[in-house]
């Protein structure tokens, strides 16, 4: 089990494009499969049974739109991380502080890698918002808590 280091950026950032990548070829299959669905359906059908089918199907093709979307976005923004080193809180630094590492990159979520886990973040988030700009070793407020930075990469 490797100890996060520089290296760990590039290999989240890799880890989570590849996990978008595969989200997008996912929802955009669903959708096509929807639209043969529906399809078939209009051959087939007629009424309010065809009606309420295709209601359905509008509302899943609704969802699965914003949740391609939303995938894209966070594509996006995770391609356009910075993968350097850093030595404040800052976007694309890998930070650890007593709950756990986590990168300033994309609202994606956890990630586990060399038996680490990674919790990916917005620089938005209240808890980054609140460690900005510091240094290793300084303590940040949130919440009420004290938060130290351990360590950052």
């Amino acid at each position: 089990m490797n100890t996060p280091n520089q290296e760990t950026k590039a290999v989240l950032l890799a880890k989570s494009q590849q996990m978008l990548r595969d989200q997008i070829a996912d929802i955009q299959k669903q959708l096509s499969d929807l639209q043969e669905s529906s399809e078939v359906e209009e051959k087939s059908s007629a009424g309010d049974k065809y009606e309420t089918h295709q209601e359905m199907l509008n509302q899943n093709r609704n969802l699965l739109q914003k949740q391609l979307s939303t995938s894209k976005v966070l594509l996006n923004q995770i391609n356009a991380i910075p993968v350097k080193a850093l030595s404040v809180v800052d976007e694309g630094a890998l930070i650890k502080i007593p709950m756990g590492w986590i990168w300033i990159s994309s609202p994606i979520g956890k990630i586990s890698l060399d038996g680490f886990d990674y919790q990916l973040v917005s620089k938005d988030s209240p808890l980054i918002t609140a460690l900005w700009g510091m240094k290793a070793g300084e303590t940040g407020e949130f919440r009420g808590n004290k938060i130290k930075i351990e360590e950052i990469l």
